[in-house]
């Protein structure tokens, strides 16, 4: 079987497709830890120190020829194109008003904290809120977008980086995507949910627009994407 990346973007339904592709490798697998470093940090520092953390795991497993590598982990295209170059890149992605709204919603359930508003309208005021917006821009093009700053080069890159995926999968699309596995790694997948929400996401009609507003350079990824990059 081909050697797998596959870059688990939160909240896009991957935990469950990540753990049938880690049975079918259990002989050569590994999962991205994930470190929350120091709490008196604030959340920007300590995230980007999580992430650089797991970039150097990302290529020390590449380094030990592990078969199936998956987790939070943001997409190095230098590592592709030179110790990963044999690996098969795969992600899945979703329509970025949900997994925002699923986001929020899984944060609240498993991570409460004062400094988060208790109700979603409130949340989109906030810089937290732009940040898990523009989650496609983070994990393909290497960061989130700021304040002010200009989507286009951000946009660009991670369709660029999409481009050079093997498979991009649409949670919309789970047999589709499902197939696309399959038939590369030549073997059935033995599929189970895990860590599903405990009812569907539902986006609120009233807050869909500034919802909206707030993820339109993720929309941008995910609409091109689907264009050009979703396995069918």
């Amino acid at each position: 079987m081909p050697r797998i990346i596959y870059i688990h973007v939160p909240k896009c339904g991957g935990s469950s497709f990540s753990a049938a592709l880690r049975l079918r490798y259990f002989l050569s697998q590994a999962v991205i830890n994930l470190d929350p470093g120091d709490p008196t940090l604030p959340a920007g520092p300590r995230i980007r120190a999580d992430y650089a953390h797991r970039r150097v795991q990302l290529h020390r497993l590449v380094s030990r020829r592990i078969r199936m590598i998956s987790g939070h982990v943001q997409y190095d295209p230098e590592l592709h194109g030179n110790a990963a170059k044999d690996y098969t890149f795969v992600t899945l992605l979703r329509d970025p008003v949900a997994r925002f709204v699923s986001h929020y919603k899984y944060l609240q359930r498993h991570h409460p904290g004062p400094s988060r508003p208790d109700t979603l309208a409130a949340f989109l005021s906030t810089a937290d809120a732009a940040r898990l917006a523009s989650q496609y821009l983070f994990y393909f093009a290497g960061q989130s977008l700021q304040p002010d700053q200009d989507p286009a080069p951000l946009i660009a890159r991670a369709i660029a980086s999409l481009a050079r995926f093997d498979i991009v999968g649409d949670l919309s699309e789970p047999r589709a995507f499902t197939q696309q596995l399959q038939r590369h790694i030549g073997t059935p997948l033995p599929l189970w949910r895990r860590n599903a929400a405990p009812a569907p996401t539902k986006v609120p009609a009233d807050l869909r627009p500034r919802i909206e507003a707030l993820c339109a350079a993720d929309i941008a990824v995910y609409q091109a994407a689907r264009t050009a990059r979703i396995a069918a």
